[in-house]
């Protein structure tokens, strides 16, 4: 399973580390990083990480703001030689809209990756299904309950066992050890690292931050490099569809 570790450029701290440990893959969201040319914060963290780009719609509705896809799409293409993937722009709570702006994001050439969101109807996956092996699923990091998450996600590699699916905002070991997923992305590294988290590294200076995040980022790389989902788990009682 691939990891892709969520960056927002919001601290020096979160730079030091990426520079330090150099996790291979980065999640980043277009929210946050619209304003900057990724060349200038690839110099930033000293290397080249395979990236992956959200939209950050969720985002930008927790904040009031709205995203044109006519500007996700510029930086995609000012940016295109440091991306290696991106999701389609998805539009919150409507789910017709979301499907539209990813057919036009095909008919002008790009190949995005589309976003099922929890709580949307079974037809919604499966007219992707129909037409692409590489599908988002998201919508569940309000849900409280990750064991309900789980089972979810569970439902839906299991039905499409032939489809890659990547998990968005969640990486709880509740979720991700118990199915095969191609991809998640996890912004705990840094969240833990500013909450004290590994408390054994104690102190609320820079430089404990950093210390903290790098342990945070080097025990998930060396978590998800030993992860195999046995294949009896793989199942469910429901099906989705």
């Amino acid at each position: 399973m691939k990891l892709y570790h969520v960056a927002v450029d919001s601290s020096t701290a979160e730079v030091e580390a990426l520079r330090q440990v150099k996790p291979p893959r980065l999640l980043l969201s277009y929210f946050y990083f619209r304003n900057k040319p990724l060349g200038e914060y690839i110099e930033k963290i000293g290397y080249t990480p395979e990236i992956i780009l959200d939209s950050g719609a969720w985002s930008a509705y927790n904040k009031g703001k709205g995203i044109a896809l006519t500007e996700y799409l510029k930086y995609i293409e000012e940016n295109k030689e440091y991306i290696h993937k991106y999701f389609s722009l998805d539009v919150i709570f409507d789910s017709q809209m979301s499907y539209r702006y990813w057919q036009i994001m095909k008919e002008k050439g790009y190949n995005p990756i589309p976003v099922f969101h929890y709580g949307e109807e079974a037809a919604h996956l499966k007219r992707y299904v129909e037409q692409t092996d590489y599908i988002g699923l998201g919508g569940t990091v309000t849900i409280k309950d990750k064991n309900e998450v789980g089972d979810w996600v569970r439902m839906i590699t299991w039905q499409y066992p032939d489809k890659k699916f990547h998990l968005l905002g969640s990486s709880s070991d509740k979720i991700i050890s118990t199915c095969d997923l191609e991809s998640t992305d996890s912004s705990t590294w840094f969240m833990q690292a500013i909450m004290g988290k590994p408390k054994h590294i104690k102190g609320t200076s820079r430089e404990a931050k950093i210390e903290r995040a790098i342990f945070n980022l080097k025990r998930e790389l060396e978590i998800y490099a030993s992860l195999i989902v046995p294949s009896n788990d793989c199942s469910s009682q429901y099906y989705y569809g």
